[in-house]
C-alpha cells in the first residue's frame, strides 16, 4: 500500500522503518568496513518524491521495489550458508586451537587436556556423566566453551552469519574440539608422530580465486582503464548472485543457481534487457576473465543465453516542441522552494544540454575553470565522459545572449552546481544526484500523468541528446564533428586522429538553431539564409580570420 508523506514544504517523501534483521545485517557491513566509510545502519529509508502527487505515487512504487530487493539481498546476506569445504576448514581451525593450546611440554597439559575432552564426551553421551552439569544446561556450557572460537574464526575469515548458522557451528567446533584434546592427549604422553586424521581439514578456499568476490577484485585490478562507475556495478551484480545462492564458492556455482538467479531478477521487475547487458553480463565478464587467466576451468555462464530484447516503443525518443517548450519556459521562472545550486541547475542545464547534446552528468560536474576561450570562442571543456575521452565544446550564442557567462564569473573558483567543499569527498556524487533532481523535475513537466499501458515516456534528460543529433541532421552537420561534440567514441581507426579545436567546431555550432520560449509556444529559429554548407564555410573562413587578426592575438 502506497503510504505518501507530505512535509511542509510540499515535498512527497517515501519513508519507512527498516526492520531490526535488516538492520543487523547493516550493522555487521559496518562491524567489517574500512574505518572512515560512510555508515550503513540506520532507523529509517528515506527518498524525495517531488511535489506532483501523481508523480510521486509512481515514483513511490518504484523505489519500494528497489528497497524491497534491497532488504532481501541483507537478509539473505546475513544467512550465508557455509559449504561443506568452508565448514570443514572452519573446523580444521578450531582443532588447531585446542590442540596447540596444551603443548607437550606443558605441565598441565595433558590432565587440562584429558579433563575437557570427558566434559565434552559426557555433553554428547559418548560416556557416563561425571561432572556436575545438567543437560539443560549444555546449551549454555557448549557457548562458554566454543563461542569465543567460533566468533574469532569468523573475524579471522571474515565471515557474516546469521545466529542460526553460528549455532551450528557450536556443534561443528565441539567435534573438532575433542579431536584436538585427543591429539594433545597423545603428543602429551610422548606419541612425537603427526596427526594421521589431521589431514581430514581441508584449507580454506583462496578468497583470491575459489570465490566470486575475489574473482571480482582479480578482475578489477587487471583492468585499470575501467571506469569506477562500471567496476560498482559489476561488484553490485557479484554480490547479488552471492546473496542468491547463499553462497561464494566458485566450485559450487551451477547453471541452474545462474538460471534461477535471472528469474529471480525479472520477478522484481527489472527489465529482460537490463538483466541480460547488465547483471548477467557483468558476471559473465569476470568468469571469462577468469577462466582466461587459468584461474578456473569452467564459465556456467556458458551453458545460458537470457532472452529479452528492447521494449517496444510507441514514440521517438528526441523531446518534442511542446516537451521542450515546458521545461525551457520553466527554467526561466523563479524556483522559491529549492536551494541555489538546485536552482542553478533547473535554471542553465536543460539550455545547456538543449545546446550541446552533452550528457546531464557531464554538465552537472562542471567547475568555473572547465569553462574557456580559444581562437575567440567560448567553449566546456568536458575532462569526463562515459566513453572516457574528453572534449572541448562550442557554447551556444544563445547562452552567452542570456547571461551564461556572466553566472560564470559568479562562481569564480568554484563548481557551477554544487559547493566547493563537496569536491573534498572521497569518490565525488553530487554531480550525480543533481542530474537525478533535475530528471525528477523534468519529468513531472513533461510527464503529468501516470503511465498508460506500454506507453513509451521519453527520457527527462536524455532526450536532449536525441533532439540535438535530429537537428545536427537539419544543418548537414559534418558527422564526424557531431559524433565529437557529443562524445560518442569513434568506431574507425582513422576517425581517432586529429583534434576538433573550437574554431572548428564553433562554426558549426553557429550553424545550430535557437529555441524561443517567449511566446505561447516553441519557436525553433533555423533562418540559415541560403545553401547551408556554403554558409558553414563562411562562418568556419569567418572564425579563422577573425583569430589570425592583429586584434584578436
Amino acid at each position: 500500500m502506497i503510504k505518501l508523506i507530505r512535509d511542509r514544504d510540499g515535498i512527497y517523501r517515501y519513508r519507512r522503518r527498516i526492520p531490526e534483521d535488516v538492520r543487523w545485517a547493516l550493522r555487521q557491513l559496518d562491524a567489517l568496513a574500512a574505518p572512515g566509510s560512510p555508515r550503513q545502519d540506520k532507523r529509517e529509508e528515506k527518498k524525495s518524491l517531488g511535489k506532483d502527487r501523481i508523480r510521486a505515487q509512481v515514483a513511490w512504487e518504484e523505489h519500494h521495489k528497489v528497497v524491497e530487493a534491497r532488504w532481501a539481498q541483507l537478509r539473505q546476506a546475513g544467512n550465508l550458508r557455509m559449504t561443506l569445504v568452508q565448514r570443514e576448514a572452519f573446523a580444521g581451525d578450531v582443532y588447531r586451537i585446542w590442540r596447540d593450546g596444551y603443548p607437550p611440554g606443558g605441565f598441565h597439559s595433558g590432565v587440562s587436556a584429558a579433563w575437557m575432552l570427558q566434559m565434552m564426551q559426557e555433553i554428547d553421551g559418548d560416556v557416563p556423566r561425571s561432572f556436575p552439569t545438567k543437560p539443560e544446561d549444555d546449551i549454555d556450557t557448549l557457548e562458554s566453551l566454543h563461542g569465543r572460537h567460533v566468533d574469532a574464526v569468523l573475524a579471522k575469515r571474515g565471515l557474516i552469519v546469521s545466529p542460526y548458522t553460528r549455532g551450528q557451528l557450536i556443534y561443528v567446533a565441539q567435534r573438532a574440539a575433542k579431536h584436538g584434546c585427543q591429539t594433545a592427549i597423545k603428543r602429551h604422553d610422548g606419541d612425537p608422530r603427526p596427526d594421521p586424521e589431521a589431514d581430514r581439514y581441508p584449507a580454506w578456499p583462496d578468497p583470491l580465486t575459489d570465490t566470486l568476490a575475489g574473482l571480482y577484485a582479480s578482475w578489477s585490478k587487471e583492468k585499470p582503464d575501467v571506469k569506477a562507475e562500471t567496476k560498482a556495478d559489476f561488484k553490485r551484480s557479484i554480490d547479488m548472485l552471492v546473496a542468491y545462492v547463499g553462497n561464494d564458492d566458485v566450485s559450487n556455482l551451477t547453471v541452474k543457481q545462474i538460471a534461477g538467479w535471472l528469474g529471480h531478477l525479472k520477478s522484481l521487475g527489472l527489465s529482460e534487457v537490463r538483466i541480460r547487458d547488465g547483471y548477467f553480463a557483468a558476471v559473465n565478464t569476470v568468469l571469462n576473465s577468469a577462466r582466461n587467466r587459468g584461474i578456473v576451468k569452467a564459465n556456467p555462464c556458458d551453458g545460458i543465453k537470457p532472452e529479452g530484447g528492447p521494449r517496444p516503443r510507441t514514440r521517438e525518443k528526441d523531446l518534442r516542441d511542446g516537451e521542450i517548450y515546458k521545461v525551457l519556459r520553466a527554467s526561466l521562472e523563479i524556483h522559491p522552494y529549492v536551494g541555489n545550486d538546485v536552482a542553478n541547475v533547473r535554471r542553465w542545464v536543460p539550455w545547456i544540454l538543449a545546446y550541446t547534446g552533452a550528457r546531464v552528468s557531464e554538465i552537472t560536474r562542471l567547475e568555473e575553470r572547465h569553462i574557456i576561450q580559444e581562437s575567440g570562442v567560448w567553449g566546456f571543456d568536458i575532462q569526463q565522459s562515459k566513453t572516457g575521452c574528453p572534449r572541448i565544446v562550442p557554447i551556444h550564442r544563445h547562452l552567452v545572449e542570456q547571461g551564461f557567462l556572466e553566472f560564470v564569473a559568479k562562481r569564480k573558483g568554484m563548481p557551477l552546481f554544487f559547493s566547493p567543499d563537496k569536491l573534498e569527498d572521497a569518490k565525488l556524487v553530487i554531480h550525480k544526484t543533481r542530474a537525478e533532481g533535475l530528471a525528477e523535475w523534468v519529468g513531472a513537466l513533461i510527464h503529468p500523468r501516470p503511465v498508460i499501458g506500454n506507453e513509451t515516456l521519453v527520457a527527462p534528460n536524455h532526450g536532449w541528446r536525441h533532439r540535438f543529433k535530429t537537428e545536427c541532421r537539419r544543418i548537414a552537420m559534418d558527422r564526424e564533428v557531431r559524433l565529437y561534440i557529443q562524445g560518442h567514441a569513434f568506431k574507425l581507426e582513422g576517425e581517432k586522429y586529429g583534434f576538433f579545436p573550437l574554431d572548428v567546431t564553433g562554426p558549426w555550432l553557429d550553424l545550430f538553431p535557437t529555441y524561443d520560449v517567449r511566446g505561447a509556444s516553441l519557436k525553433v529559429d533555423r533562418s540559415l539564409g541560403g545553401d547551408i554548407l556554403n554558409r558553414a564555410m563562411a562562418l568556419l573562413f569567418q572564425h579563422r580570420t577573425a583569430s589570425s587578426s592583429p586584434k584578436a592575438a
